[in-house]
């Protein structure tokens, strides 16, 4: 994995206005905060089923990326999307620069300080809460790893997930000063909740969705089956204007650097082909990912600072580069269009 070069930044144009405004871009004058609730237990609940980290499941099975969409009916528009994304989007690699990693810590595990601009998210009954970033905390462990964490200059993303009370706690940042100061945006979701952000509002990705179930990770390649949908990030070239489609918040936006009205929506949902023919791939983990595209497929959530499209790889070096990187044998036109909502929109928080 190479190290950062042109890596996206997560700064993106406000809807309508044209004014540069944080990817998490909460009201930071908002006065209706609620404080974030760390280390309860979730409710009694039947064992997660679909795909699960450290013992929780990652979001309900009727969350949209964990929902089997290779049934599902074609979108009017397909054709049209897959043109302007070969247009567009330029190749597709495994390879994205950066690395995403989760940090799995125990229910016991101790909060602390967080320095960051913004926190918001879903407090332990699932009600929405924004500010600041006055009196954040988050379980953050000593030794804590993340995103381009000795690269200054460059996207840094943290993940955590909370053992028992099946918190996810997702930081983000251009360049932090450490990790627990200097973050842009703080994030909580209840890993067993179908959480939707409001119209407008970004997260740790410009989708305004959580970043971990789109990360390839080790455990689940190495498992033989990935059960959920994929992140694609692609250039904002060829990300819609004033459209998303769930599981995203938000649009693309105005401004400089205008992204067209007919791009493909954040949230938008590319299926693999069930024609693919993966056979002159060899090994193994590069085909589970086929199989994933093919039966839960790829959603946009981010603005690629280059002008090609990546998927984001997990777990430091542990996958196979070499067998990843078969999957820039895919081009757009192996890829359809499932049926979609697009929600139209110039709200950019």
């Amino acid at each position: 994995m190479r190290s950062l070069a042109l890596g996206m930044s997560l700064t993106l144009l406000a809807c309508g206005s044209g004014a540069e405004t944080n990817d998490a871009g909460a009201d930071a004058s908002a006065s209706d905060a609620a404080p974030d609730a760390p280390g309860e237990a979730s409710p009694d609940a039947a064992p997660p089923s679909g795909p699960t980290i450290a013992g929780c499941p990652m979001f309900p099975p009727d969350y949209a990326y964990n929902v089997d969409v290779s049934t599902a009916p074609l979108d009017p528009g397909s054709a049209t999307y897959i043109a302007n994304l070969t247009a567009r989007a330029g190749a597709i690699v495994a390879e994205y620069p950066g690395i995403e990693y989760v940090n799995v810590v125990p229910a016991s595990q101790p909060m602390v300080a967080v320095g960051t601009s913004y926190s918001f998210g879903f407090d332990s009954s699932d009600a929405f809460f924004h500010n600041a970033g006055a009196g954040a905390t988050a379980p953050i462990p000593n030794g804590a790893v993340y995103e381009n964490q000795n690269t200054p200059s460059s996207d840094h993303h943290m993940m955590i997930v909370q053992q028992g009370a099946c918190t996810l706690w997702e930081l983000y940042a251009w360049n932090p000063s450490s990790a627990t100061s200097g973050w842009s945006a703080l994030v909580r979701w209840n890993l067993g909740k179908s959480e939707q952000l409001p119209d407008g509002w970004g997260a740790t990705t410009a989708a305004g969705t959580p970043l971990l179930e789109g990360v390839i990770g080790y455990d689940e390649v190495a498992a033989g089956k990935i059960e959920h949908a994929i992140d694609i990030v692609i250039p904002g070239a060829a990300i819609m204007q004033y459209g998303y489609a769930k599981p995203a918040a938000r649009a693309g936006g105005a401004g400089g650097n205008a992204y067209p009205a007919d791009g493909f929506p954040y949230g938008g949902r590319l299926r693999l082909k069930p024609t693919f023919d993966d056979s002159s791939f060899t090994g193994t983990q590069a085909k589970v990912v086929i199989a994933a595209l093919k039966k839960y497929g790829m959603i946009n959530t981010d603005a690629s600072g280059e002008t090609r499209s990546s998927f984001r790889l997990g777990d430091g070096n542990k996958l196979n580069q070499a067998d990843m990187n078969q999957l820039a044998k895919l081009t757009w036109d192996d890829f359809e269009v499932p049926a979609m909502t697009v929600v139209q929109s110039k709200a950019c928080n």
